[in-house]
């Protein structure tokens, strides 16, 4: 699959300079069909799905996922990347997680897994192995965000009972708080990152404008 991206350059000689953007798309594997499906979509144990992320601009990528146990896991880029290798660039896709064809299951507890996006103008340093793993027991690390720990998704009734589809608009792609730590495995790279975005919805793709690098922002999975 393909995904058009818009070029950097821009022919009018008066125009304002381009947007930065980075665009991302949840996909959903349902036998031999892929579907697209809304970010702030509320899925299920099971689902099989990858996250599509496309650019404007050049820059590199960072992403861990925080998942419902406590659990850390990097997932951009890939385990047997070499530093450097989380070169992002216009005209290219990239698939999240990196390993393989990018597919992962749900598991664990019903709740929000928050991934964190740092994307930098310049390359970012990987942390060492051990810390690229689930915390042992999962443990928590300390990590704060808007969402109450414990909360659980809840379906829109509205939605549900005219597209019987469950969506929750705290999931998807939102702003981290000035004031919301970062778990131990993420903060050193963050340093004084922007916390500043905007965005444009479309209903199945999220754009997210990137006004300073380094930027951090989090996309929250809902499932059951």
């Amino acid at each position: 699959m393909s995904v058009a991206v818009s070029d950097a350059a821009s022919p009018a000689q008066n125009a304002d300079p381009p947007s930065n953007l980075i665009g991302i798309r949840v996909e959903r594997k349902l036998g031999t069909r892929i579907d697209r499906t809304p970010p702030n979509k509320v899925f299920e144990t099971g689902d099989i799905l990858r996250f599509q992320l496309t650019t404007s601009m050049t820059g590199y990528l960072y992403v861990v996922d925080k998942g419902t146990t406590g659990g850390i896991a990097t997932l951009f880029p890939g385990a047997s990347a070499l530093e450097g290798d989380n070169r992002i660039a216009p005209g290219h896709t990239y698939l999240v997680p990196a390993d393989g064809d990018g597919w992962f299951e749900v598991d664990g507890p019903a709740g929000f897994d928050v991934l964190y996006f740092l994307v930098s103008a310049t390359p970012i340093r990987l942390p060492s192995a051990a810390s690229r793993q689930p915390q042992a027991g999962g443990e928590k690390s300390k990590s704060e965000n808007t969402l109450v720990p414990g909360m659980l998704p809840r379906c829109d009734d509205a939605v549900f009972k005219s597209r019987g589809e469950c969506l929750d608009d705290s999931a998807g792609i939102a702003q981290l708080p000035g004031n919301a730590e970062l778990p131990r495995e993420i903060a050193p790279l963050a340093g004084t990152a922007s916390r500043d975005i905007f965005l444009s919805d479309d209903g199945d793709d999220t754009t997210v404008k990137v006004t300073r690098l380094p930027l951090i922002y989090t996309f929250r999975l809902a499932h059951h």
